[in-house]
């Protein structure tokens, strides 16, 4: 990726990340405990999934309040730490708690959904949809949960000793598998209060650091993105950024964009536990969540504590569909979210599923089904909905700039 030196202001942002990156180091070190507990405590049997609407939905919220609560972060709406709302004759909730300064002007947020697949079976997005079994879910997204409750501790640590520009809202987001309700809601309302955040971070699925590569979403969506980014890594983090401009994508941040919010979204990526009974507390990558947090801290300090202000900026990426798809199969294929050429990109095929048995490869890229030209992730969404268990379907793909011709049973 190219960076870009915009002007002798981007020099000074660098400066100040460089000296706001040494002091966490010094003195606000990630507790990587902290998070093991959390992400445990998330995805423990008893909670049963964490599907939104669930009898332990609203025991989860306050837990997460709680913990906030005993940070130091305050309720940020008037009814309390809990915003409450319904879909389809569903309850749940989105928890939404602040950090203010004493002469502050605009927020940013720190936000990470809490729901997850409950027990799976069809129609949940279980890549296991015959499989009745609590779903844990502890990358996807305790680990989101627990590195954005650390992020806001350290942010608040370090605005009592500089002094905070900037209000730090944090906010746990019911429902986001159920096609981003709880964040939508959220955005809504701050929107009609005027209190929409000057820069979103959205951590979702932050557990599964491999080769210390670390998806950054969102880099167009505000000028100065990419300095920021770069100037915000250092040698004790090993951290390799594989960035994306889009503000689009399947998680929470979108919403947001679309209200014309700069997002950065993180993420370490998807595997072949995800979406199944198997993404479990055992499997998370602890330290490479705190190397994550570190970073993120040092984002948000130069927004929060040094008075960077982003300046919103539209990117070029289409519009994902506004309504969730309700599927009836699975292609046991797992998309490469980072991916922004044309297509649809396989990230990772699981094992034994239709994809799988019908020779598809890791990386591969989707462009057709049947007869559907497939022009991006939104576009391999929409026909996925529209097919049938025991379907016969074709895809073809790229390979390696080689075109290969598959046909998968369903």
């Amino acid at each position: 990726m190219n960076f870009r030196v915009i002007s002798t202001g981007t020099v000074v942002l660098a400066a100040t990340v460089l000296l706001l990156s040494l002091q966490i180091r010094d003195r606000s070190v990630p507790d990587v405990d902290f998070m093991q507990r959390t992400v445990t405590r998330l995805a423990s049997p008893g909670f049963k999934g964490r599907a939104p609407g669930g009898a332990d939905d609203s025991l989860i919220a306050v837990y997460i309040a709680g913990q906030m609560a005993a940070m130091g972060f305050e309720p940020f709406f008037e009814e309390g730490p809990l915003h409450p709302f319904y879909y389809r004759n569903v309850r749940s909730w989105n928890v939404v708690m602040v950090c203010r300064g004493e002469q502050t002007a605009g927020t940013i947020m720190i936000g990470a959904h809490y729901d997850h697949l409950g027990m799976g079976g069809p129609g949940s997005g279980s890549l296991r949809p015959d499989t009745l079994a609590v779903h844990p879910g502890a990358d996807d997204n305790a680990s989101g949960v627990a590195a954005a409750m650390e992020t806001a501790r350290l942010l608040k640590e370090l605005g009592m000793r500089k002094g905070l520009k900037k209000d730090i809202i944090f906010a746990a987001f019911g429902a986001e598998e159920k096609g981003t309700i709880g964040s939508a809601l959220l955005a809504d309302t701050l929107e009609k209060t005027g209190s929409l955040p000057l820069l979103m971070f959205n951590l979702d699925m932050v557990g599964r650091l491999r080769d210390s590569v670390l998806q950054v979403g969102g880099t167009g969506t505000f000028e100065g993105a990419d300095s920021l980014l770069r100037a915000s890594l250092n040698s004790s983090l090993p951290l390799v950024l594989k960035t994306s401009e889009s503000g689009y994508g399947p998680s929470d941040h979108s919403v947001f964009y679309r209200a014309n919010v700069p997002v950065l979204f993180i993420s370490t990526g998807p595997h072949t536990d995800y979406h199944t009974p198997f993404d479990t507390p055992d499997k998370i990558n602890y330290q490479g969540m705190a190397h994550i947090v570190s970073y993120v801290t040092s984002l948000a300090a130069a927004v929060a504590l040094e008075g960077f202000e982003p300046e919103y900026r539209e990117t070029c990426q289409s519009e994902p569909m506004p309504e969730q798809v309700r599927f009836k199969v699975s292609l046991g294929v797992i998309p490469d979210l980072a991916y922004e050429g044309e297509g649809f990109c396989a990230g990772t095929i699981i094992k034994g599923r239709p994809s799988h048995k019908a020779g598809m490869q890791d990386g591969d890229i989707v462009l057709q089904i049947n007869d559907r030209k497939v022009t991006d992730i939104n576009e391999y969404m929409e026909v996925l909905g529209e097919l049938e268990e025991g379907q016969q379907i074709r895809i073809i793909v790229r390979r390696k700039e080689q075109l290969h011709h598959l046909v998968v049973q369903l």
